[in-house]
């Protein structure tokens, strides 16, 4: 009965998470990782309450994480809005675990012991910000055109996740992440970061809506936020 009881509250909390999801637009063509953090923070009722930091409106929040996580033209590093975000938290009086799970370099603090499972992280509550990357194909060598940030806020009956994507317009919308079996990958010499783990389980993301034909999103790197204190 117990049990019964608390999986009923988890799945009532789950409910109201995702029925209200912030889908944030960015205005400059690198900011949607400031973006994704912002709809994190607006998500968890924080953004409405918040007398700590007086931030008066969404692009303040959003200039917020372009100055913490040191965004640039080139975009956002993975280990700095990972440290935004933590910071955001700490300076608000709330415990959060950040993680993250990618092929780039980030503090030891932030690093997932184990491989995240986007599915099961999302079903246990937590915000999910991913970093995919979009790559020109030939089929045999995979050449990366550039990095994109976006939120994850829900799966259906299906498995399929739903994106509040900072640079697609219209509304949000489902995609499908699978194994991809391992390919060619070339990696751009004027990323803002470098890739460091090649061993990282690359997924392929299906159903992105202004993908060229050959373009093909994989996955790059999942933030996971936990907030353990509201």
């Amino acid at each position: 009965m117990y049990k019964k009881l608390l999986v009923s509250l988890f799945l009532i909390f789950l409910t109201l998470f995702t029925a209200g999801f912030s889908d944030i637009k960015q205005r400059q063509d690198y900011t949607c990782g400031p973006v994704s953090a912002a709809n994190c923070i607006v998500n968890y009722g924080l953004f409405n309450n918040d007398q700590t930091y007086n931030v008066p409106d969404e692009e303040s929040l959003i200039n917020y994480f372009i100055k913490e996580a040191k965004t640039t033209a080139k975009g956002t590093k993975a280990n700095e809005l990972c440290k935004a975000l933590k910071n955001y938290f700490k300076k608000h009086n709330r415990i959060a675990i950040i993680k993250y799970d990618g092929i780039r370099r980030v503090d030891k603090k932030f690093k997932a012991e184990k491989p995240i499972d986007v599915k099961e992280e999302l079903l246990n509550g937590k915000s999910i910000i991913l970093n995919i990357g979009v790559y020109k194909t030939d089929n045999t060598t995979y050449k990366r055109q550039y990095g994109h940030y976006v939120n994850i806020v829900d799966i259906n009956e299906k498995g399929q996740f739903l994106v509040c994507d900072p640079y697609h317009k219209g509304s949000p919308y489902y995609v499908d992440i699978n194994y991809k079996p391992p390919v060619n990958k070339l990696h751009n010499k004027n990323d803002n970061e470098l890739v460091l783990k090649n061993d990282f389980e690359y997924q392929e993301i299906t159903g992105i809506p202004y993908l060229e034909k050959d373009e093909t999103a994989l996955l790059n790197g999942i933030i996971t936020i936990n907030l353990l204190v509201f």
